[in-house]
């Protein structure tokens, strides 16, 4: 495995890592609980990143992530961009990975209604 690359299993063990370091480190305060605990899954880790900035794209291309309804968070059961056969996942350490079809960043957990099975 390159280094560089981060599998979805060891960006959620880092995060979640991460997350139980920085609930320590508040606990160091004035012994008050902090207002808001890290996730506590590793899906809601996973989930808690966005991948909606287009502010790199032209008119036309965050036109058709709207007009193909894009949205970080799948609302149909078993369909997911990171099941989807036009999904690039992300490298280089990314949360976020990119699309065949729709331009710009793509959240694994997202969905679009063109949407596609995987092929074996």
């Amino acid at each position: 495995m390159n280094t560089g690359d981060l599998s979805r299993r060891v960006f959620i063990q880092r995060l979640c890592l991460f997350g139980a370091a920085g609930g320590v480190l508040s606990s160091c305060g004035d012994g008050e609980a902090p207002s808001e605990m890290p996730a506590t899954t590793p899906d809601e880790a996973f989930e808690a990143f966005s991948c909606t900035d287009t502010s790199g794209l032209t008119d036309a291309e965050a036109t058709m992530r709207t007009t193909l309804n894009y949205v970080d968070s799948s609302h149909v059961e078993g369909k997911t961009c990171d099941n989807c056969a036009l999904y690039v996942p992300p490298v280089g350490g990314a949360t976020c990975g990119t699309c065949l079809t729709v331009k710009g960043p793509v959240h694994p957990k997202g969905y679009c209604d063109i949407w596609a099975a995987q092929t074996a």
